[in-house]
């Protein structure tokens, strides 16, 4: 008769998030639902890069998809170091999260690293309604798309003493916004970059520059991972990585398959 020896319980304990990641084969990934080009339908600039950290650790990617929450610390408690409480994850990273020294001080349970892209606001406009763009002068009589719920939403509903309100047009979300702009719907839209250059892809009836306001001009925000705070081995394999694909040029042909252009963090 054969005797079996139990593997003792704390082992599985003792493996590092790395360790874990490579005898399983899979990296749990965590995915903004609906946020196209990043991740959308399955397909994004996020996707294609989980895909390729994957690869880098030998591994294959598992796709965790989440709505986001009220706020990031709601993302973060239920993707990254706690889970759901309907019963899913965390992943083993997650991907778009801010890198910002003030907020990152903040939040002890979470390691922030490997910035990737720098995002930040941006107009896209029609160019037969408006060749040029040097103030918000024009929307006073003409129609703008914003996000609602956004920074950008309360710069334009108070500036210039609230005189564009009537003008405003607000949406749920920033593709809903790009949709009515290519509808002609409304004549420019307020957004992040990453989103107008993604909806839009070159469309040569638009341009998209810097908002002419000096606030929504300065806000800009590095996007990198987000693993456990634990997780050192983790993080410093999926930097490694990241350097990589972003040394090689992998990032920027990603980014331009879905139509953003790369800004380094």
């Amino acid at each position: 008769m054969f005797a079996f020896i139990a593997v003792p319980l704390a082992y599985a304990e003792e493996l590092s998030a790395l360790e874990k990641i490579r005898q399983s084969g899979v990296l749990k990934v965590a995915l903004y639902r609906n946020f196209a080009p990043f991740s959308h339908d399955g397909r994004g600039v996020d996707v294609d890069l989980a895909e390729a950290l994957a690869a880098k650790l030998g591994v294959k990617m598992s796709p965790l998809w989440f709505d986001a929450d009220e706020n990031m610390e709601d993302d973060l408690r239920n993707m990254v170091w706690k889970g759901h409480y309907l019963g899913y994850g965390p992943a083993d990273v997650m991907m778009h999260a801010p890198i910002d020294p003030a907020y990152m001080a903040k939040v002890d349970r979470v390691k922030f690293f490997a910035p990737y892209h720098r995002e930040r606001y941006a107009i896209a406009r029609q160019l037969d309604k408006l060749p040029t763009l040097d103030g918000f002068e024009p929307f006073e009589k003409l129609p703008l798309g914003i996000e609602g719920d956004t920074l950008a939403a309360s710069v334009m509903l108070s500036a210039d003493n609230g005189r564009y309100r009537n003008t405003i047009k607000t949406f749920r979300t920033a593709g809903e916004a790009v949709a009515a702009l290519k509808a002609g719907a409304v004549a420019a839209v307020l957004a992040q970059q990453g989103e107008l250059e993604g909806g839009l892809k070159g469309d040569a009836r638009m341009a998209i520059d810097l908002p002419p306001h000096p606030i929504l001009q300065k806000r800009q925000w590095p996007l990198g991972l987000a693993v456990k705070k634990q997780s050192d081995d983790l993080a410093q394999a999926l930097q490694a990585a990241i350097n990589e694909l972003m040394a090689d040029g992998t990032l920027k042909a990603i980014m331009l398959r879905h139509g953003v252009q790369h800004r380094q963090p």
